[in-house]
């Protein structure tokens, strides 16, 4: 499992890359677990200025690993404080936190965007909050992070986007941190 979050330091940036792209980097509990070692390690390591949080393949985070949330529901307990607190982790980074987003940053994805300090977007980049068709609600300080990050009408429009299959334009998500560039999101 550890080979599914990688984590390395080069120039002083650490690159944590969310490796399981056949799964379009969806999280299982032990991808959040050593994402929240490899955000604490970059944390208390004073060589490491900037930590750059990105997907393999061609979308940046579908979000939760389906397949695990059914087998926890079957189990009576649905598993939510994990990814909470390595949020949480990942928010108080004493370093500047930056999401290279490519392709679907979809529910856990978004919300991992969000909790970086800056999102930079790939044309390709598209996000999307839709916890209430798989039978889920809108976390309330999610909520309040999408309403302090973009607005509220923004956030109502991104809690309530259509699947990824509409195509909307990347161009219209205010999710994305402004650039007048795009930027590479590899070494």
């Amino acid at each position: 499992m550890a080979d599914e979050i990688e984590a390395r330091v080069a120039d002083h940036v650490c690159w944590i890359t969310l490796n399981r792209p056949a799964k379009r980097n969806a999280l299982t509990t032990g991808m959040i677990a050593d994402l929240r070692a490899a955000v604490e390690s970059a944390a208390a390591d004073p060589a490491v200025r900037v930590v750059v949080v990105r997907g393999a393949g061609t979308a940046f985070c579908a979000g939760l690993d389906l397949g695990e949330l059914a087998a926890q529901r079957a189990g009576g307990a649905v598993e939510t404080h994990t990814l909470e607190h390595t949020l949480d982790v990942l928010e108080r980074c004493p370093q500047p936190t930056l999401a290279a987003v490519q392709g679907d940053a979809i529910a856990g994805g978004c919300e991992l965007a969000l909790h970086c300090d800056l999102r930079v977007a790939a044309d390709t980049a598209r996000f999307a909050m839709p916890l209430a068709r798989i039978g889920l609600t809108v976390p309330v300080a999610l909520t309040w992070k999408l309403v302090e990050t973009i607005g509220a009408p923004s956030a109502s429009s991104t809690a309530s986007w259509p699947p990824p299959t509409s195509r909307a334009p990347s161009r219209a998500s205010p999710v994305r941190s402004p650039t007048t560039r795009p930027l590479p999101c590899a070494p």
